[in-house]
Formats: C-alpha cells, sequence, structure tokens
C-alpha cells in the first residue's frame, strides 16, 4: 500500500510488553515477557502470534442473570455532536469523533477509578450518580486530505491540488485496531484516513478513496486485515487494508447506509452444565462469514461473505411501518436481529427464517428508536429513544408487545396492563442516541449522543456505566 508519508507496519509492537486489566477494573499493569525479546516482527497487516493476556471471559452471573443494573458514574464532556465511537478489545482507550471535526482518546479506566471529578457547572446537567469526568489522553484532526495528481513531464514527485486551507470533517465513522495500533476516520467528502495510534496519533498514512458521499458506517473486519465502510451514496464495500483496494461491492441499496454488523459466535451458557463449555463465556467473538447491513430506509440485508455472487437476504418491513432504520443489532447467540424503527418499535426478526417475530412498542411520545443493543443473557435488549434508555425484557408478555396474529384493536387481556417489561437506564433524556458500546466482559457500557448528520436534536453527551447483574427478579 503505497502513501506519501513514509511506510507503516500496522501490526508492529516495538514493545515487549502485556498490559492485563486488574480485577477491579482499575490501572493497566505493565509486565516484561522475556520469550518476546528474540521473536521476528509479524509481517504488517497478518494476525500475529497472540501476546497479550487479557481475561474476556464473562462472569457467568451475567449470562443467567434476571436483570442488570447499569449505573452511569463518568460523562466525558464534549462541545459538539458525537457521531462515532470507537474501543481497543481491552476498553482502555475510547474514541470519539464529533460534528466539530476533531477526534478525542479517553482512558477509560483512569476515568472510572476517580481520578477527575466533574465541576459543580457539569454535574448540574447529570444525574447524581454522575460524579466523574473522562480524562481525555489525547486529540487529533479529522481532515479531508487532497487527492494527488499523476506527475507531468519533467516532475518525478506527485503534485498535489492546488494549495487550500485544511478542511475539517465531521468524523461520520471510526474504527480502531483491537491494541490501539492504527484507526480508521470516515470524512464527509467520502474518503477513509487511515492514521496511527500508539504512535505519532492521528498522523494520515494513506486515504482509501472510493466513496462520494460522508462515509457513515466503517468496521474493521474481526482478522484486523480489512474494512467495511458503508456511505451516503448508497454503497457497501469490503477494503484489502495490506494493497489498500477494494475487494468486493455489497449492491442492492437504494438509501444512505446507517449501520453494519458480524454475527456473533455463542454457546448459551447454562445453570445445569456442570462443566461449562469454555466458548459459552466469550459472548461478543464474531463470525466473519455473516454480515449484516442496514440503511436509513429501514431495509435490512444479510451477506454471506463465502458466497461472492450470491444476492442477500432481505428481512420484510412489517406493515404499517414506515421505512427507516438507524441502528440493528444480533442477538447474543446470533439467532436473531433487533431493529430500531421510526414509529417508536423495535422488531425482532429470526435470522434462520427471515421472519419477523414481534415488536415492542414504546411508550407514546418516546420518540424514533436511534440505537438498539443486545444483552448476553439472551433476554435483555437495550433500546435508545428520544426520551429515554430502557432495558427491555423481550421474555415478556404484556401490552408493549405486537405481533402478526395481533389483530388490529385486538384487546389483549387485562392482567397484562400492568406489566412493564422495561426499566428506564439513568443518565440519558431528550436527544438521539448516537452508539451504545459494551466491553467483552459487560461491566461497562458507553452511550453518546449525537444525530450523525441526520434529523434529530443531540445532548453531546457520552457516559460511562457500571454494569451489574440483577439476580432476582
Amino acid at each position: 500500500m503505497s502513501s506519501d508519508e513514509e511506510d507503516l507496519d500496522l501490526n508492529d509492537d516495538t514493545t515487549s510488553q502485556m498490559e492485563t486489566i486488574t480485577d477491579d477494573g482499575g490501572d493497566i499493569m505493565e509486565i516484561e515477557d522475556p520469550s518476546l525479546q528474540n521473536s521476528p516482527a509479524p509481517s504488517p497487516l497478518q494476525p500475529s502470534i497472540n501476546t497479550r493476556q487479557l481475561d474476556e471471559k464473562i462472569d457467568p452471573q451475567l449470562l443467567t442473570c434476571a436483570s442488570y443494573d447499569c449505573v452511569p458514574l463518568a460523562a466525558a464532556v464534549h462541545p459538539s455532536p458525537i457521531f462515532s465511537l470507537a474501543t481497543t478489545r481491552c476498553y482502555r482507550w475510547v474514541l470519539t469523533g464529533s460534528e466539530d471535526g476533531y477526534i478525542r482518546k479517553w482512558d477509560f479506566f483512569t476515568s472510572m477509578n476517580g481520578k477527575t471529578a466533574l465541576t459543580q457547572a457539569q454535574r448540574h446537567y447529570y444525574v447524581d450518580s454522575v460524579t466523574l469526568a473522562g480524562v481525555l489522553s489525547s486529540w487529533w484532526e479529522n481532515e479531508e486530505i487532497p487527492e494527488s495528481v499523476k506527475p507531468t513531464e519533467g516532475f518525478e514527485e506527485p503534485i498535489a491540488t492546488l494549495p487550500r486551507e485544511p478542511k475539517l470533517s465531521p468524523v461520520f465513522s471510526l474504527d480502531i485496531h483491537s491494541e490501539a495500533l492504527w484507526a480508521v476516520q470516515g470524512c464527509e467528502n467520502g474518503s477513509i484516513n487511515l492514521t496511527s495510534v500508539r504512535h505519532e496519533e492521528g498522523k494520515c498514512h494513506h486515504v482509501l478513496r472510493k466513496h462520494t458521499a460522508p462515509v457513515s458506517v466503517l468496521m474493521i473486519t474481526p482478522d484486523e486485515i480489512g474494512v467495511i465502510s458503508g456511505s451516503w451514496d448508497k454503497s457497501v464495500l469490503e477494503w484489502d487494508l495490506n494493497t489498500g483496494s477494494v475487494v468486493r461491492s455489497y449492491d442492492g441499496y437504494s438509501s444512505q447506509i446507517s449501520s453494519a454488523e458480524f454475527q456473533p459466535i455463542y454457546t448459551p451458557y447454562s445453570e445445569t452444565d456442570q462443566d461449562p463449555n469454555n466458548t459459552a463465556l466469550l459472548w461478543n467473538k464474531k463470525n466473519d462469514n455473516v454480515l449484516m447491513t442496514t440503511s436509513i430506509d429501514g431495509q435490512c440485508l444479510l451477506w454471506d461473505r463465502r458466497e461472492p455472487t450470491q444476492q442477500a437476504r432481505r428481512l420484510p418491513i412489517p406493515d404499517r411501518t414506515p421505512p427507516w432504520c438507524l441502528s440493528a443489532c444480533w442477538s447474543a447467540d446470533g439467532s436473531k436481529i433487533y431493529m430500531g424503527r421510526r414509529n417508536g418499535t423495535v422488531d425482532e426478526y429470526d435470522f434462520a427464517s427471515q421472519k419477523w417475530i414481534q415488536s415492542f412498542r414504546m411508550p407514546a411520545n418516546s420518540g424514533p428508536v436511534s440505537c438498539v443493543k443486545s444483552m448476553p443473557n439472551g433476554k435483555h435488549i437495550i433500546c435508545a429513544s428520544n426520551d429515554n434508555i430502557r432495558l427491555w425484557n423481550t421474555t415478556t408478555e404484556s401490552n408493549f408487545t405486537i405481533r402478526p396474529d395481533s389483530e388490529p384493536g385486538f384487546a389483549k387481556p387485562s392482567k397484562l396492563s400492568s406489566i412493564i417489561p422495561f426499566s428506564i437506564l439513568p443518565g440519558h433524556h431528550g436527544g438521539t442516541i448516537s452508539h451504545i458500546s459494551i466491553d467483552p466482559t459487560c461491566k461497562y457500557m458507553i452511550t453518546t449522543s449525537g444525530n450523525r448528520g441526520w434529523d434529530g436534536t443531540s445532548t453531546n453527551g457520552c457516559l460511562f456505566y457500571d454494569i451489574s447483574a440483577v439476580t432476582t427478579a
């Protein structure tokens, strides 16, 4: 992959250190590993030997609990709406991309350990539990880099375009390498900046150019040698980061791309298992063969990357459902799909049959559901609408549930009228939620507010949550 700048080895780990997180989620401990001193350097962008010892196994209680307790503790203060969010695998570093064109790097565990407190004026905008301030480590600009032209006769080097002032672009999308070696950033003009993070933070080493409109979705593939991008130009592309070229185009969209996610690989955990399968405790591993993408017109397409000539499977839109979707997610075991709608509902689909199962209707005047996320116990999802974020139990029958066999005007039994299948998570009110992220151990959660360039208001809020299991109903 050529570049006007110096070459970058994206998997070069120049230190022989291993990072582990303490049991209480505290500071990172650095321990030298003598066995790595004479190890050969990994080739660029190829999967290297795993030198990290990070315990990602989830507490079994979080897999079988009756509910969850999510409490916001820290707020990362931003001056403008937050369009994008990305975290490292261990959650040590958090990147946020804002409408103002800046990417901010936050130290998550230093923030949660209370190294800095919010001022009294800042605390006024949050619930009482939010007393800590996010610790900002660094920041850099997201610039639209002009494209070089071919050299003319008599010149050996490429000639840049006419000089102009650097243009900052809102960070419409963002993703980061699992160990914070590099990141990809989406720009308004359709370009994707590949920047270093661990060394020379924010330096752009290459620009991926193909899209012609804002890049609204960026997702690094599980093997971390490629990236999936979606744009307002109604296209989804797969890039090879070894060469910087497009290896596949996913066609069939008629609207702007809003989200993308690989299918989880997860075996449900049972309390009766005497010898639980260890893979069951790693609930967010991904199947890199099955990809789900959504567009803002409400369409959800399912792709099998092993079949490059096969058309995508398309999920049906329920009757009387407006064509709109900003976010969709898989269930923890990859068997179901949840899609947030403009009419304040979340649709549940069966992946195997691609059929609509049921919908969950938010209370009146809640507003569009802009973000959804599933929890590892297989029962709960997190639904973010304009008024609040709700933890919803999908297995509870109530008057808020809509099923295909329910006729218009159908009156459900009165005994269901008093059943509330959700609880409200504190910390958010009155704005569009752009992203929800949950760490691999399901101990922490991050929410950000921003309209991502579409309709909707923003509170500029970024909250860090602590998650614990509730064992009794």
